[in-house]
């Protein structure tokens, strides 16, 4: 009696020639590192891409696919293995074997390829007029203008918010502004006046920061940044304004409207709170949080003011 023919194992039809056996034996060869391969069949080559969450160890995947592909004296084939993560395009190494070869690595990753190349002279930097011409027209022109000049101001015109600064009214633009900043002060003393004596008093100098900081809000809010910026830049302005005013609490030396009889808003303020030793340092606080703020405004308009940027807010 003839006995059945048994199924060939996987191994005996990899020795065969057959596509699936190799792949699957190549595949299992590895599994246990947790790295996924695909082999790609031609006429003389064999290519094996290998996959897993981090980049495979070279070493040791070229050591185990050789080991099994040796075990099937396959006929003279060039093999050409590939490892990448599963997040990258391009593979991180390749490695080209012969199947009865001590495994050698003949070609690397563009990575190390660029490792490996000689390191060019570097040439000095110079900064040419063409240069800075190429920079400018990357703004847009009356933006970038607009930003500049609150620039200077805040470089030229921040020492100027002092009593003394005040006092003296040489900064038409510092006067002019606290004309704008007054209404919103004595409009905050009005809404809030329901409110308890604390918060009427406080509400000048609190409105007059939170109205261009909830018009700067609502910008941002819009997608209107370089707006929101701008706006910004008049918040801050507006605790320089205050500064002076904390500044004068013990000395009570401001103009203030309604004449001399009228409540020091930030006298009354600190004394309450048992601060008003710390005047200085309240004022230079406050004054210090404008600059910040400041800063931040102008660097964001800088940015805002790129044409390229505005032609992209435009589009849907």
């Amino acid at each position: 009696m003839t006995q059945p023919d048994r199924p060939l194992t996987i191994k005996q039809r990899a020795k065969q020639g057959d596509r699936a056996a190799i792949a699957q034996l190549i595949q299992d060869a590895i599994a246990h590192k947790h790295i996924t391969a695909k082999v790609v069949f031609d006429a003389h080559h064999l290519d094996i891409y290998l996959e897993a969450d981090t980049t495979p160890d070279q070493q040791i995947a070229t050591t185990l696919i050789h080991r099994e592909l040796l075990s099937l004296k396959l006929p003279a084939t060039s093999i050409t293995i590939s490892g990448k993560p599963f997040t990258s395009n391009q593979p991180e190494w390749v490695q080209e074997l012969q199947p009865e070869a001590t495994p050698t690595v003949l070609t690397s990753s563009p990575r190390s390829a660029r490792l490996n190349q000689p390191k060019q002279r570097q040439k000095p930097f110079t900064l040419t007029f063409n240069d800075v011409w190429q920079f400018l027209a990357r703004f847009n022109p009356f933006k970038l203008g607009c930003v500049g000049c609150l620039a200077l101001y805040g470089l030229f015109g921040a020492s100027h918010y002092t009593v003394e600064g005040f006092l003296d009214g040489s900064d038409r633009i510092m006067m002019f502004l606290h004309g704008v900043n007054l209404i919103f002060h004595e409009a905050g003393h009005t809404i809030l006046a329901g409110f308890g004596q604390f918060l009427h008093i406080l509400g000048g100098s609190l409105m007059q920061v939170m109205v261009p900081a909830a018009i700067a809000g609502y910008f941002v809010v819009t997608r209107q940044m370089y707006a929101g910026a701008i706006a910004l830049c008049w918040a801050a302005q507006n605790l320089w304004d205050v500064s002076i005013y904390i500044q004068d609490a013990q000395d009570r030396s401001l103009p203030l409207l309604g004449g001399e009889g009228v409540l020091h808003d930030w006298h009354f303020l600190l004394l309450d709170m048992n601060l008003l030793a710390q005047t200085p340092l309240v004022s230079s606080l406050v004054f210090f949080l404008g600059s910040i703020l400041y800063l931040v405004a102008i660097v964001a308009g800088i940015y805002y003011a790129r044409a390229d940027h505005s032609i992209t807010r435009q589009s849907p």
